[in-house]
């Protein structure tokens, strides 16, 4: 019997965005604060790269994986930037910490977790 386990995997099935926070320092000092500025959001895969397990604190890395056509785009995600995204309902968010294109037509990003 031949059972097809691939049927309904997709490539890229989550939507993340890359963004910086920035602050408008022309507002007065007590109402300046951090502001998300999208300037990224790609349909992606979101893996977890890995763990950590400190007393009772949990440190967790993700593996982002997003399409980039290396004849026609540039890759405008850079270390330090900040993404979210949502995998089956549990929220990714954190700091790129590396940034890696294929020549296979593919990207990954490596996110630190912030809210884990």
């Amino acid at each position: 019997m031949y059972t097809d386990h691939y049927k309904g995997i997709e490539e890229y099935p989550f939507t993340g965005e890359f963004y910086n926070l920035e602050v408008d320092e022309d507002a007065p000092l007590n109402q300046q604060k951090p502001v998300a500025k999208v300037y990224f959001t790609t349909v992606c895969d979101i893996t977890e790269a890995s763990h950590t397990r400190y007393s009772n604190f949990v440190s967790a890395s993700f593996a982002v994986f997003f399409p980039f056509d290396k004849e026609t785009e540039k890759i405008l995600v850079k270390r330090g930037d900040m993404f979210r995204g949502d995998q089956y309902g549990l929220e990714v968010n954190g700091k790129v910490v590396g940034v890696f294109p294929s020549q296979l037509g593919g990207c990954v990003a490596y996110i630190n977790d912030t809210d884990v």
